[in-house]
């Protein structure tokens, strides 16, 4: 039996890791595969050279962690696959170190980004592509599609919600504050006070998220994985935050630069939600998934 060490977001917790993490588990689990998931470096030392390779997938930040992991697998001579790793998100001092790991022959797999994979193919030219976001495919499995109940927002600590005055626009509605993260909590509670909702709920699990976002008649979000859900789920939304180039940059009538769009510009824009270009999205991400399996497939009978 097939045992692979994996990377996954499960130290994380961010609303993305964290869909990553389950989806990553859900499928290795249904292919009967034998998984530990370490949460630190230190943790992988022991029991990694009686496991058969490494899985990678979500996002990279801490080098120790994470990144560490990936050199010690190489210096075992484990196979290391890239199931949808954000590089493009990463550290430029963890960018510079990740580059020499691409040069091995023994890495492969997918990058969630078209500008990553390019960069990557300096290094790995027929290894590493353009795949999907594997929180991305996560939702899209748990997607239904309900007539909307109210309005969802998801302010961060870096975001422009928190500078914004009372505005009008800001619908007085049965509203939710999503928090994705909980150091994001303070200038979510903030923020429900400036739009004097009359019930604000701040929602953190996964699920609860989701049916949130499900259920919403739209959804302003300076959070990168709470515009994906929504995405997801057909919902009408905007994005107001940073990070937008990853796949956003497909659906442009709802994205708005959030340093320098102005809210009320970013508002004018709901009515020209189109659903066919969300639809289309959410088919290429299923699209791209489908190789993406394959691909795992091939990376576990090759061990």
């Amino acid at each position: 039996m097939k045992k692979v060490m994996v990377i996954a977001g499960q130290s994380d917790k961010t609303y993305g890791q964290r869909l990553t993490y389950r989806k990553v588990k859900h499928i290795l689990t249904e292919k009967g595969i034998v998984c530990a998931y370490p949460k630190f470096s230190f943790q992988m030392i022991p029991i990694m050279p009686f496991y058969d390779g490494l899985i990678v997938s979500g996002k990279l930040e801490n080098f120790f962690e994470e990144v560490a992991i990936i050199d010690l697998a190489l210096e075992f001579g484990k196979p290391v696959l890239f199931f949808g790793v954000n590089l493009e998100e990463m550290k430029k001092s963890l960018l510079d170190h990740i580059s020499t790991e691409l040069m091995s022959s023994m890495v492969s797999g997918f990058v969630t980004d078209e500008v990553a994979a390019k960069w990557a193919s300096l290094w790995s030219p027929s290894r590493i592509t353009a795949g999907v976001d594997v929180a991305n495919v996560y939702l899209l499995e748990k997607a239904e599609y309900e007539k909307g109940k109210f309005a969802v927002f998801s302010p961060s600590q870096e975001g422009i919600l928190k500078y914004t005055p009372d505005q009008k626009w800001f619908m007085h509605m049965d509203s939710r504050i999503i928090v994705e993260d909980p150091r994001d909590s303070k200038i979510a509670v903030k923020f429900a006070q400036k739009i004097k909702a009359d019930d604000v709920a701040l929602v953190f699990e996964i699920d609860d998220i989701i049916n949130t976002v499900k259920n919403a008649k739209f959804v302003l979000s300076e959070k990168f994985y709470t515009s994906l859900t929504a995405i997801a789920f057909e919902r009408p939304f905007l994005h107001v935050g940073k990070k937008a180039l990853r796949y956003f940059k497909s659906l442009s009538n709802n994205v708005c630069d959030g340093e320098e769009t102005a809210l009320a510009i970013a508002f004018s824009k709901i009515n020209e939600f189109d659903l066919n270009s969300v639809q289309n999205f959410n088919s290429s991400v299923k699209e791209g998934y489908k190789k993406m399996e394959l691909a795992l497939d091939e990376f576990i009978n090759s061990l």
